[in-house]
């Protein structure tokens, strides 16, 4: 459901302003809104004088964050409180004693990690390079240039040969061979006096030098794989060694940097906050929403923080206000999870109604309806079970799979309606379905019937939502066309109930009359071209319900694929043989059977039944003080002052 929210209105002199940032921060429980768009009149308050701490601090965080993300997480990370009252002087010469030696430490790291990785791709190409002419390479005087060559330019090496014959005349050697099956590997040899115009030569015609790395720059070519081959055998042991000294910068600064970014995130969120306030010569004014159970609490807790000092009242939004509200969602355990699926699409606006509990009812129900394995359902239960206790709180991850779990209960139960087990298994078991036997030629026409029923349930609920959501909105044109369509379709079942011989004829005029009040409602709230749309929509409302008949026809899919497993394992005359066929085809149905129905299930919700009531547009509620007071730990090197966690159920009232 969705929490209702109200406005909150705090004034207080300036003197007083940092404390009630401090108090609403704590709270973290007041999405701040600009002054302005409720009191057109106040004057935006001026950041002049925190302007220049507001840098400092953004500067220092962004510092911190660089040195956070060179040293190695602790296995432990609880940050140590910043004690220091001066936070900038003091955490800057913090950072100024001990920033150097970290940086250097992780440049000579990358730098070896660099090596580790391009020198063997070096040694190899020196290697090969190296025989062609071992004895040109020792000559005095002279430069050595080694070239690759692609194949198919091959023919470029003669003319390369006279362009350089024409530098330096008759005192230069140029050998190739195939180093490879796609390259030629060259050795140019030149005077050290032309070096330089043979250089500016490869330059112009683009041809790649073999250019060994900075760190061997200054090493004679025929040397170099010797230092190659060293180099690669010291890089371990240094890189352990940097490693550990890494590991002891962090035992010694991690903790306490953690504690000094938590105060920088904090105190620069007040600054910023500031920009929502209005204020005049002496005082601030400070406006925000905050969830209207929590308006109470809030009030006593600034009176108890700052008693006698502050006029805060409730400031009831009109209509209008209430519809740009923040969204702030809050469901029972069991619906919580698929507000995952809610926010893939888009938060429902404030005043709409929040679908997340009819998702959690049918969703699962759908999922399982179209797998309808007792096998399935529990080899999926088993491994969402699996991944859904292994997953972080909280994350996407543990919201999907506790719907596979549901989804995988649902199958179980429908396994047992139908009498599957692994398809056709389970009636060689001796299972017998409680309904229908969906392999069954005769279970055809039930299950299309059944599919069609519940489509005209899950849309004719939504119309009914819509209808209600439209008269508590105050929409009129909504309310009459969603009720145009709720009534025309009832009239469709009544002429569809008469063509199925499941009502007497004479229900045949009744069903006609209501189908036209149908269409004239829907005219009446589709304006001038109701004329013409009125039945385009009313059919279209027919085309969503026949979009059911996905649960039927995947279920029949997975059901003939088992199947044909099951069928092919029965004909082999290896029983080991069979036994590996019927886990592939059943191993394949699973996986299909986790996605396939997740997906059609997903689309039902979506199209079919959100398209009649849910009212989209709405911004997550994003308190202040949420941010610094869970800040994200975990993961330095990012701006946690800039994250904003989603909506959320609790606040931080409890920390008062």
């Amino acid at each position: 459901m969705l929490i209702p929210m109200t406005r909150l209105q705090v004034i207080g002199h300036k003197r007083d302003l940092d404390k009630t940032l401090q108090a609403v921060q704590v709270l973290a429980c007041v999405q701040l809104i600009d002054g302005q768009q409720v009191h057109t009149e106040l004057r935006p308050y001026a950041l002049a004088d925190e302007q220049r701490e507001l840098e400092t601090l953004s500067y220092l965080l962004a510092r911190l964050d660089a040195l956070l993300a060179l040293l190695p997480r602790l296995p432990e990370e609880h940050p140590i409180p910043w004690v220091e009252t001066d936070l900038c002087a003091g955490l800057q010469a913090d950072l100024d004693r001990h920033a150097p030696t970290i940086e250097e430490l992780a440049r000579r790291r990358e730098a070896l990690r660099n090596d580790a990785e391009i020198l063997p791709s070096y040694a190899e190409t020196v290697r090969k390079l190296l025989r062609l002419t071992p004895e040109l390479t020792k000559l005095q005087g002279y430069e050595t240039i080694a070239l690759l060559v692609q194949r198919r330019y091959s023919p470029a090496i003669e003319l390369l040969a006279e362009e350089v014959e024409a530098i330096a005349g008759q005192e230069y050697e140029l050998v190739y061979d195939q180093v490879d099956p796609d390259r030629i590997g060259a050795i140019l040899v030149v005077p050290q006096r032309v070096a330089g115009q043979v250089q500016a030569l490869l330059g112009q015609v683009q041809v790649s030098q073999v250019r060994l790395p900075e760190s061997l720059q200054d090493v004679p070519f025929q040397d170099a794989l010797g230092r190659i081959q060293r180099r690669l055998e010291g890089i371990p042991g240094e890189l352990e060694q940097v490693d550990v000294q890494l590991q002891q910068a962090a035992e010694r600064h991690r903790r306490r940097w953690l504690g000094a970014r938590h105060a920088l995130a904090r105190r620069l969120e007040q600054l910023r906050a500031r920009r929502h306030l209005g204020e005049t010569d002496h005082a601030f004014v400070l406006i925000g929403w905050v969830p209207q159970r929590e308006l109470v609490p809030v009030v006593a807790a600034l009176e108890n923080r700052l008693p006698d000092q502050l006029a805060i009242q409730e400031l009831p939004p009109s209509q209008e206000e209430a519809s740009t509200a923040p969204v702030l969602l809050e469901n029972q355990s069991v619906a919580r999870p698929y507000e995952f699926f809610i926010r893939l699409l888009a938060l429902p606006r404030a005043g709409s109604l929040d679908p997340t509990a009819w998702m959690a009812l049918f969703m699962p129900l759908f999922f399982g309806l179209m797998l309808g394995d007792i096998g399935y359902g529990l080899v999926i239960l088993l491994i969402a079970a699996f991944v859904h206790y292994r997953s972080d709180k909280g994350s996407s991850l543990r919201d999907v799979t506790a719907f596979l779990m549901m989804g995988a209960g649902w199958s179980i139960v429908w396994g047992l309606v139908f009498g599957e087990f692994f398809g056709s298994l389970g009636h060689a078991l001796g299972l017998q379905p409680l309904w229908l036997e969906r392999s069954s030629p005769d279970a055809l026409a039930p299950l299309l019937i059944f599919a069609l029923a519940i489509g005209a349930v899950h849309v004719t609920l939504g119309l009914v939502l819509g209808v209600w959501s439209a008269w508590c909105a105050h929409h009129t044109d909504k309310l009459w066309e969603r009720a145009g369509m709720l009534v025309g379709l009832c009239g469709l079942f009544l002429l569809a109930g008469v063509a199925a011989q499941q009502l007497p004829s004479g229900w045949t005029t009744p069903g006609l009359v209501v189908v036209l009040v149908g269409l004239v409602l829907l005219i009446r709230g589709m304006g001038p071209l109701g004329a013409l749309m009125a039945p385009v929509e009313l059919l279209g409302v027919v085309g969503n319900i026949l979009s059911y008949l996905r649960l039927a026809a995947i279920g029949l899919a997975s059901v003939y694929l088992a199947l044909v497993g099951n069928e092919m394992a029965s004909r082999v005359g290896v029983v080991w043989v069979g036994v590996i066929i019927a886990l592939l085809f059943h191993a394949l149905n699973i996986a299909l059977g986790a996605f396939s129905p997740s997906i059609h299930a997903l689309r039902l919700h979506y199209v079919e039944f959100f398209s009649k009531f849910y009212e989209d547009g709405g911004k997550p509620f994003q308190p202040f003080g949420l941010a610094s007071t869970e800040p994200d730990i975990g993961q330095p090197g990012t701006a946690a002052a800039a994250q904003v966690p989603g909506p959320t159920g609790s606040t931080g009232l409890s920390s008062l």
